[in-house]
């Protein structure tokens, strides 16, 4: 049995998908290469996967899987702000607000159940640390200009997308 406090982070770890889906849907609306398609593609599907892996353990929790982000509206109006931004700085701002705002809820959720308590919630819980981990080491990649940036996503990803042809 989970604790009512992992429940709570599970609820929060599943909003930050949620608004990380959004945010990636209308970051990839602003793609300009086939390569800047398949990086916010590959983040889009990190963060549906991410829901998606989600969902069963909310159910066995008694927990709603409805979208209950509330309204974009404002949060749209940061992000078309962020697109206007040059390539690289978006990802330097899509690094330094996962760090700070994502990842330690996210690190903190596998601190609130063990293995002995539920095993499939204590593996999706490392794994969503290792999800936000990604998307840090991916913005630090493009920001570096490194050959591969989707790399550390596309391994995490059980349906990747396919390479645009160079």
């Amino acid at each position: 049995m989970v604790s009512k406090e992992f429940k709570e982070c599970l609820v929060d770890v599943y909003q930050g998908e949620l608004a990380g889906e959004a945010v990636m849907e209308v970051m990839l609306g602003a793609a300009e290469t086939p390569k800047q398609t398949y990086i916010l593609g590959s983040l889009l599907q990190l963060e549906t996967e991410g829901k998606a892996l989600i969902r069963p353990t909310l159910v066995k929790c008694g927990l709603s899987i409805l979208d209950t982000a509330g309204d974009m509206s404002e949060g749209e109006a940061a992000i078309r702000e962020m697109n206007s931004l040059p390539w690289v700085e978006r990802f330097t701002a899509i690094r330094d607000v996962t760090r700070a705002q994502y990842l330690p809820r996210y690190e903190e959720l596998s601190t609130l159940v063990t293995v002995e308590e539920d095993r499939d919630a204590a593996t999706l819980a490392a794994f969503m640390g290792d999800h936000e981990r990604a998307v840090i080491s991916m913005a630090e990649r493009v920001i570096a200009g490194a050959p591969d940036p989707a790399g550390p996503v596309v391994d995490l990803l059980r349906f990747p997308l396919p390479k645009p042809v160079s």
